[in-house]
């Protein structure tokens, strides 16, 4: 559905959002999942953080690897400034993409339980550096990472649903998070105060 991935469950056949967990099509509609953010890394990075972590391989090829490998693996999922949507995603899109920004933008998204959002591209983010932002009424600080160069938000007063600090993000591309939160807004760093 609008070019993103669509979850279901095998008890009762419905289907999910699999950014905000709410059912929407099944005996379950109207429902949500708890949910958190993940943070998206390269084996490199972790290694740096945790020497001593395993990390896994699945021996199973995805059906469609050759086309997720184009839109969002490692590095290039987190560097690339653009994609091309295959057909069958654009088939599925049931409105037009937002304009605002390129579709295929990357960029961090982050949101409130109450669907309140903000995105924050990949290109107003400086490497190795951080932006801090005003974003409903608190102080966020968005960092990259120093070795896997992916956006990370924490609240600057330490407070956070999952009490670590952290609001609930995702590093995704603008046409999905565009769809999911249609009228969030957009971070400009040319409107901040100097």
């Amino acid at each position: 559905m609008n070019g993103l991935a669509v979850l279901r469950d095998e008890e009762s056949n419905s289907l999910w959002d699999h950014i905000t967990g709410e059912c929407f099509d099944g005996p379950n509609a109207g429902q949500r999942l708890p949910f958190w953010g993940i943070d998206m890394t390269t084996v490199e990075a972790e290694l740096a953080a945790h020497p001593d972590a395993v990390l896994l391989k699945s021996p199973r090829i995805p059906f469609f690897k050759s086309t997720m490998m184009n839109m969002a693996i490692g590095k290039e999922f987190i560097n690339k400034k653009g994609t091309t949507l295959p057909g069958f995603f654009r088939r599925s899109m049931h409105t037009e993409i937002d304009s605002r920004l390129p579709e295929g933008e990357n960029g961090l998204g982050v949101m409130t339980d109450d669907h309140q959002a903000k995105y924050y591209p990949m290109s107003a983010i400086p490497k190795g550096g951080k932006i801090e932002d005003e974003f409903l009424g608190r102080m966020l600080i968005i960092e990259r990472g120093a070795i896997d160069g992916v956006p990370r938000a924490k609240w600057a007063d330490g407070n956070g649903p999952s009490g670590d600090g952290r609001p609930m993000q995702l590093l995704t591309r603008w046409y999905g998070f565009s769809f999911t939160y249609p009228d969030c807004d957009i971070y400009d760093p040319s409107k901040k105060e100097n």
